[in-house]
């Protein structure tokens, strides 16, 4: 509970006595003595005094009431810019203005005024459409939920699709080793019958020679001597005949390759893939007082943005040799840097900053642009720009100029790339000159290149200029301030707005679509060294700053 709020007049006198009311002018508590004293003093007896506990209510509502520039109350208005002044700030910055009257007549009858009625009503619709969003947000985690359970169920079948289809193979492979088994068995018990029944019928023989010797006479003996013979001999060639065409047999099975591949092979059940999509929650405006409430008229989406950092990484090279030029962000979200050294790829990393892999490429890149989520165009550091399959390096298309090209963009169904002494060449996607815009684009200082729909926008680092122009080339506007030196990396939003990263002066600037108008996003405080490349993702909305020796900052728009 907060402390009792204190006399100010009797504290001033080291004397502590509890306020029981609040002058809302004096911003100063009373005790009921200095009270009857304060209302009965003419310059202050018009003074509103209300009790402490309805002060504590409006204690920390954000109202200044003293002139932040000179430190003295607000006693007046001026009209024509809409804002409260001192006494001070009239010979100051309003000497010149026509409109200016006391504070207290401007703010006659603001209870009952409109201008409250909106706020009101703002904050009504804000909180409204905030309802709407949480509820949005309730419903996607139960959708989210219904999704994880309809999944986890269906892994649960596959498994055990999976093993019953397991078992039955396994069944089926036993049965016939049960079968195969056994055919062998019978060959072998048939050729032992037969060898059991020769052994038993030369034994017979040989019992039967002698009890011949012993009591049969010399004829006999001579006559059975020469049949039993040919009785053996029958007999050895059939043992022999059968002998010569025994077969021994050795079980083995072998394995489906299928089956052994998943042992070796798969490594994983399944992957579980999360597909962002950016939901479409229209926020309902409020109404505003237009009189008491000053509206730029154009450039909204300039004013609002603002940046909130997401992920900062490092960009690591396999031979620590880090300068990056270029960066995109593909429609998965995952982001690509150009690294313009003599290894040849272009670096993937995930939202969060983990490294993917290396994207090898036909030669030392400069830059490059996004084109879809299976393809990009990119420029090198000799006089060739190819447009690339992302995941089988297929190049889909090469055009070979005469000079050094540099920066690079796509729009329209079209690659435009900043050629050295040329200027911007426009091309169709399968590597077709469809122009050239030349003049001043042509100059030595041009690096990098953004379009949007209709229009062109360019960095010149030597002149320390931003251009604008049409399609085809007609000027639109022209950028230089002197808190943006050598403008580098440049990227444009859905309303034209510009994003532009200045090398020397170590900041992130926004220029309105007007180029009339810009202001610092981001600075050397808040880690820019060198920044050299800047990418704005509009459907993510997602911004990717690199500097040139690879720190990579990714911020979400908002």
């Amino acid at each position: 509970m907060s402390s009792n709020i204190l006399c100010g007049p009797c504290s001033h006198v080291n004397t502590q006595k509890i306020a029981q009311k609040w002058c809302i002018n004096c911003e100063e508590g009373f005790c009921a003595d200095c009270e009857q004293v304060h209302r009965s003093m003419k310059v202050t007896r018009d003074h509103k005094l209300i009790s402490t506990d309805d002060y504590r209510k409006i204690e920390n509502v954000p109202v200044n009431l003293k002139c932040d520039a000179h430190g003295k109350k607000f006693d007046l208005y001026c009209k024509n810019h809409d804002v409260a002044i001192c006494v001070v700030c009239v010979p100051s910055l309003h000497k010149h203005c026509s409109d200016v009257i006391s504070l207290d007549e401007a703010a006659e009858n603001a209870k009952r005024s409109t201008a409250l009625d909106d706020l009101e009503d703002s904050i009504k619709v804000v909180l409204e459409n905030l309802k709407a969003f949480i509820n949005n947000r309730n419903q996607a985690i139960k959708n989210l939920k219904i999704e994880e359970q309809s999944f986890r169920k269906s892994i649960s079948e596959l498994r055990a699709n999976v093993n019953k289809h397991l078992d039955e193979l396994e069944n089926r492979l036993l049965e016939d080793l049960s079968q195969r088994y056994e055919n062998c068995k019978s060959k072998y018990g048939e050729v032992q019958k037969y060898l059991n029944k020769a052994e038993k019928e030369i034994k017979s023989l040989q019992e039967q020679t002698l009890q011949l010797k012993r009591v049969g006479s010399d004829l006999q003996v001579f006559l059975g001597t020469r049949q039993m013979n040919k009785l053996i001999h029958n007999e050895v060639q059939s043992v022999k005949s059968m002998t010569s065409t025994l077969q021994d047999y050795k079980i083995g099975v072998e394995i489906h390759q299928g089956i052994t591949s998943l042992l070796e092979n798969v490594d994983n059940f399944g992957k579980v893939k999360i597909d962002e999509t950016t939901p479409k929650l229209p926020f309902k405006d409020a109404k505003v007082d237009q009189a008491q409430i000053v509206h730029t008229p154009t450039g909204q989406s300039f004013d609002r943005t603002r940046l909130q950092l997401r992920q900062k990484f490092k960009i690591k090279d396999k031979n620590n040799d880090t300068n990056v030029r270029g960066c995109g962000i593909l429609p998965n979200s995952h982001l690509l840097i150009v690294n313009y050294n003599e290894n040849k790829v272009i670096i993937e990393y995930s939202v969060d900053g983990r490294y993917i892999r290396d994207i090898p490429v036909s030669g030392q890149p400069f830059d490059l642009a996004i084109i879809d989520s299976d393809r990009m165009a990119v420029s090198y550091s000799g006089n060739n720009m190819e447009i690339l399959n992302i995941n089988n390096k297929m190049v889909l298309a090469e055009v070979t100029f005469r000079w050094k090209c540099l920066g690079i963009s796509y729009q329209n169904g079209n690659i435009y790339i900043i050629v050295i002494n040329e200027g911007i060449v426009e091309m169709d996607m399968s590597g077709k000159i469809l122009r050239t815009i030349g003049g001043k684009y042509a100059r030595c200082g041009i690096y990098h290149i953004t379009t949007t729909h209709d229009r062109i926008y360019c960095t010149n680092i030597d002149q320390t200029v931003v251009y604008c122009c049409s399609m085809t080339g007609e000027d639109i506007w022209t950028f230089t301030d002197q808190s943006l030196v050598n403008p580098m990396g440049i990227s444009a939003d859905g309303d034209q707005n510009v994003f532009v990263v200045g090398l020397i002066s170590n900041n992130l600037m926004m220029i309105q679509h007007d180029g009339k108008h810009s202001k610092m996003l981001l600075s050397i405080s808040d880690g820019l060294d060198k920044p050299v490349s800047v990418h704005y993702n509009r459907d993510k909305k997602l911004l990717l700053v690199c500097n040139v020796e690879g720190d990579a900052f990714l911020y979400s728009v908002i």
